[in-house]
């Protein structure tokens, strides 16, 4: 992390805020080191990461677990091959109309909600403003630490904030940030998406965007009827909510004032080895919304 994001963060235990009480840099970035609130709530930096202890999920995303088993590298290239071509495109350009939203901040703090494995953070590391500073969050502290390993050569110009925490209680200040985005990251956080979207709106300066990646489903297809069941089986009754575009509408609007819908791809989904809830053969649509 970088010692200028310290005024925007706050203490996720007491709202109070931090001095950096110890701390070794390289290259002006802190890669170990220690922050206390006023109240005596302690979080280290470790390996360039600002740790506040937060625990992967257990229903979709353990990077820990795919990580320790195929290595980050393999388990990506592994990803990578289940995918058809015409997937790969259809991926690309939903990141690629996320990159075109967040392109127009030209200066101040964008958050990335949920990183993961840094998809959408290495395509806005190609295309991000030096006088931008980006903090990417992720409830897994081991995968972040890989995420800087890898992507540190991508901008070196851009400073990366990473932080492990948990998005639906952000340790950032009200109305501290310039923009936040998120690829996939509201989706997977399933039964608590609202939560997270709630808690970007409170970290978002006034019409400041949040651009959220959607997918949509036909509520009353198959795919949506196992999407409900693998939820409730993993006690998350009623999160299908997800993937229903009028819920999905309403959800934004209960935080935002005006949001817009940008459709990106719609179609019939094709069979993703692995896939937690298969949907081969139906309609869904790959959508942004942005929300101010």
């Amino acid at each position: 992390m970088y010692a200028n994001i310290l005024p925007v963060l706050c203490c996720p235990k007491c709202g109070a805020g931090f001095k950096l009480t110890e701390s070794r840099t390289e290259q002006e970035e802190i890669v170990e080191g220690k922050i206390v609130c006023e109240n005596g709530h302690a979080f280290s930096i470790h390996e360039g990461i600002l740790d506040f202890q937060s625990q992967e999920q257990n229903a979709f995303n353990t990077w820990k677990d795919y990580i320790d088993e195929d290595g980050y590298d393999a388990f990506g290239e592994k990803l990578e091959t289940q995918k058809t071509d015409s997937q790969r495109k259809i991926e690309k350009d939903f990141l690629d109309g996320i990159v075109e939203e967040v392109s127009k901040l030209k200066a101040g703090f964008l958050l990335d909600v949920a990183s993961g494995r840094g998809v959408l953070l290495r395509e806005l590391l190609k295309h991000a403003n030096e006088n931008v500073d980006i903090i990417s969050t992720d409830l897994s502290f081991h995968v972040l630490k890989h995420d800087r390993i890898r992507l540190g050569q991508v901008n070196p110009h851009v400073r990366v904030n990473y932080i492990a925490c948990d998005a639906t209680n952000l340790p950032l200040r009200d109305c501290s940030m310039d923009m936040a985005c998120t690829y996939a990251g509201f989706t997977n956080m399933a039964d608590l998406m609202e939560k997270g979207i709630r808690d970007a709106a409170r970290v978002l300066k006034d019409d400041a965007p949040l651009i959220n990646s959607s997918v949509y489903m036909d509520e009353n297809a198959e795919g949506a009827k196992r999407a409900a069941k693998f939820l409730a089986e993993n006690h998350m009754e009623g999160a299908e909510k997800i993937f229903i575009r009028n819920e999905l509408l309403a959800i934004h609007k209960a935080y935002f004032s005006t949001v817009r819908e940008k459709i990106i791809y719609e179609g019939i989904a094709e069979a993703v080895e692995g896939d937690l809830i298969p949907c081969d053969g139906e309609w869904f649509a790959n959508v942004i919304l942005i929300a101010r």
